[in-house]
């Protein structure tokens, strides 16, 4: 568990955050990811010690993501990367991530070789709340044994 923001530093964070969300969410790409990063900037250095430091990192490299700025998906996933820091699950948290990132951005081999190594080893579990499209994807990739 990492550290709190405070109430008001975390309410303004999120009223920041929100209005990154609606502005997403209205087609406005540039409005968001100027929220998106001036909410980032809000939470106190070393952002790797607050909770909110995995969210967002996670979060904006989601953003540019799902709207084809995969560059900028690339750099953020791993500025998420290094904040959720070391271990199993972190590891195959924050590959899933650069995995997606591969998928959407064309990069199919790339993808798979992430994506490969966590069907192996929990099947259709790790795809668990992302598109239909992943299991097809690694299903059809997968030699038959």
């Amino acid at each position: 568990m990492g550290l709190s923001l405070g109430a008001d530093l975390e309410a303004r964070f999120l009223a920041v955050a929100q209005r990154g969300r609606t502005a997403w969410l209205a087609g406005d790409i540039a409005g968001a990811e100027r929220r998106f990063l001036e909410s980032w900037e809000m939470i106190p250095e070393p952002k790797s010690a607050y909770d909110y430091g995995q969210i967002s990192s996670y979060g904006i490299a989601i953003f540019y993501r799902d709207t084809a700025q995969f560059e900028k998906a690339r750099e953020w996933a791993m500025v998420a990367r290094g904040i959720y820091g070391e271990g199993e699950a972190s590891s195959e948290y924050m590959d899933e991530l650069a995995a997606t990132i591969h998928f959407e951005s064309g990069d199919l081999e790339g993808a798979f070789a992430l994506f490969e190594p966590h069907y192996r080893k929990y099947g259709r579990r790790v795809f668990e709340g992302h598109k239909k499209e992943f299991i097809a994807f690694i299903k059809s990739r997968k030699k038959p044994r």
